[in-house]
């Protein structure tokens, strides 16, 4: 790609490249220019062959695998020792017609292009899964260092030719900006429906990785912005419903649910085996769906529903068991548990502590009460008998009613 051209001054008109002679003018033809970022003369400069840079070129002299020298300013130069004060130490003495390298051309204007990812980008979404995105965008650029440009791509890399060159910084913007979305996702937990959110921030962190990735071959990304992320069809129709039920104020679980319920009732209605359970299976599911709903706008109201099921929910406290009822043997004094007929600890039949009444007002004592909840006369410990459960006096052997030994 390109075209050289020859001054008339220089060499007669008419003359071709091959067959001129020395001290020829070459020179990047403005028609040819166009948006190539670099133009190499199609054969080795000779001694004393003149070249023309203009003002708004750089002419790098490049020769064994790496750029000399550069001619920023406009003007002709003779690539001589002269202007090239390098050769003389690689030459030594130069007689006649000889080939000393090469010569390449880069333009100095800020270069506009758009690109956009050879495959989709496979991204991994907690809603969607993984879902297929096609992104695509604007950026800009332009040489800044014309010596590192030509030795890192044709010297290093051994590329050329222009369109070489924008591949291969297309290909770097792709990388970098699989690389950020992977980035935002891990840090910021960004999904797919957070994307829109995101562009700025996704533009300005492409922008600072790329101008560290391609400064080292002398090229600056000036622009890096008008990004447009397209989602499969599916994945954006359902995006789409939940902006406009979030407009409305309409929780998107309802909305799916009345469209399932809306059409199992279409289908009941035009009959056919199994409408009934049809509709039977609607009914249970919207009734779940609205009892979750009903919960949840009670929760909001002012308290916390246990989860569907009965179980109670993280940070409820589960419901207290209702104390156990306890008794007081009337032997021992040991706390049984209320109903036991026999006392654990010394086998005194618990039966016979109930009926105990005050002896002053005669309401009814709980057992082991020390004093009477009625009219607050203490209550005094008697011994009774086993068997017909008659007062025994303290220190009687047998009871006086029944000859029970006690």
């Amino acid at each position: 790609m390109g075209f050289f051209s020859k001054t008339n001054k220089t060499i007669g008109s008419g003359s071709d490249i091959e067959g001129a002679e020395s001290r020829k003018g070459f020179y990047w033809v403005d028609d040819q220019k166009g948006d190539n970022v670099i133009w190499r003369l199609p054969r080795n400069v000779m001694w004393n062959d003149n070249v023309l840079v203009r003002e708004d070129e750089y002419g790098i002299f490049f020769r064994d695998g790496k750029a000399l020298v550069v001619f920023d300013r406009p003007d002709r130069y003779a690539l001589t020792t002269e202007n090239i004060p390098v050769l003389k130490s690689i030459l030594g003495t130069v007689v006649g017609n000889v080939q000393i390298g090469e010569f390449y051309w880069a333009q100095k204007r800020e270069f506009r292009d758009k690109f956009g990812t050879p495959q989709p980008l496979a991204f991994r979404d907690v809603d969607f899964g993984v879902v297929q995105l096609r992104i695509f965008g604007q950026f800009s650029y332009k040489v800044v260092d014309p010596l590192l440009l030509i030795t890192q791509f044709v010297g290093t890399k051994g590329l050329t030719k222009s369109e070489e060159i924008v591949e291969w910084l297309k290909s770097q913007i792709v990388m970098i900006l699989n690389d950020t979305l992977g980035e935002l996702k891990a840090k910021k937990q960004m999904g797919v429906l957070d994307m829109p959110a995101y562009l700025q921030e996704i533009e300005q962190l492409c922008l600072g990785k790329l101008t560290t990735e391609t400064e080292v071959y002398g090229l600056k990304i000036m622009k890096f912005a008008g990004l447009n992320i397209n989602m499969p069809e599916e994945v954006q129709e359902a995006i789409n419903k939940r902006g406009a039920m979030s407009a409305l104020g309409v929780n998107y679980l309802q909305y799916e649910s009345g469209k399932a319920i809306e059409g199992i009732g279409q289908g009941a209605a035009q009959g056919g085996e199994g409408s009934g359970f049809a509709m039977m299976g609607a009914g249970m599911g919207a009734g779940m769906s609205m009892g979750g709903m009903m919960t949840q706008s009670m929760a909001g109201a002012g308290g916390q529903p246990a989860p569907f099921g009965g179980q109670p929910g993280a940070g409820q406290p589960a419901a207290q068991k209702p104390a156990e009822k306890m008794e007081t043997c009337s032997n021992c004094g040991a706390k049984v548990p209320a109903g036991t007929k026999f006392c654990p600890e010394c086998g005194q039949k618990m039966v016979l502590a109930a009926g105990l009444t005050c002896t002053n007002c005669g309401a009814a004592l709980a057992p082991g009460a020390k004093f009477c909840p009625e009219c607050g006369t203490k209550v005094e410990t008697v011994r009774r008998c086993p068997k017909c459960n008659a007062v025994v006096p303290a220190g009687t052997k047998f009871c006086p009613e029944c000859g029970q030994k006690l």
